[in-house]
């Protein structure tokens, strides 16, 4: 997989100098609402859990639609997020500076056939 004597796919290897912790914090920074959403989704739902196990059903309902918020919002992250172009990484490992950005025309990835002539 060398193009041009680089590896096509050196971006997707794990660096050397990072760690789980460095690697989610970096991430964490690049797009913050994803993961504040997902963390929201997860308290609602252990909420709603905690209060059906005591069977307080009023309260079990309520953390259930807290929770179907929160998960919406973090759909709704993802789509901007995917929109803005912050979830495509290029051959390079950067990322692409907007909706549709200069990802698009990029070449395919070696070992990846083209699609056949009229599609």
């Amino acid at each position: 997989m060398n193009q041009g004597g680089k590896d096509a796919f050196a971006y997707l290897k794990k660096q050397e100098d990072e760690n789980f912790g460095s690697k989610t914090w970096r991430k964490f920074k690049q797009d913050p609402l994803v993961p504040t959403f997902f963390g929201l989704t997860c308290l609602a739902l252990v909420g709603g859990l905690r209060a059906m196990g005591r069977g307080d059903s009023r309260r079990s309902n309520m953390f259930m639609r807290y929770r179907i918020l929160a998960q919406s919002a973090c759909l709704g992250a993802l789509a901007y997020a995917g929109m803005n172009g912050r979830l495509i990484v290029d051959k390079d490992g950067k990322r692409s500076s907007g909706a549709g950005g200069d990802i698009v025309n990029h070449k395919m990835p070696p070992g990846i056939p083209p699609p056949p002539p009229g599609e």
